[in-house]
């Protein structure tokens, strides 16, 4: 285990740890059904559309951004 490592004693004086789930990233997306609020919904709409996104890429990236928090 890197902590109990000796030789790296010095490099880990002073440092941080964070654990940050890993979310693999498979190459196939499947089609769900989610239930949302209309004004949730379109609130979502606008925000990705005004990025640029599909709804389902904001989803995802808001998704992503959640898990890591």
């Amino acid at each position: 285990m890197i902590v109990n490592d000796d030789a790296l004693a010095e490099d880990l004086e002073g440092a941080s740890f964070a654990l940050v789930p890993l979310v693999r990233d498979l190459g196939s997306t499947t089609r769900i059904n989610v239930s949302l609020d209309l004004g949730l919904l379109r609130a979502i709409d606008e925000e990705a559309r005004s990025r640029g996104q599909t709804r389902s890429a904001f989803l995802a990236s808001a998704a992503r951004r959640e898990l890591i928090d």
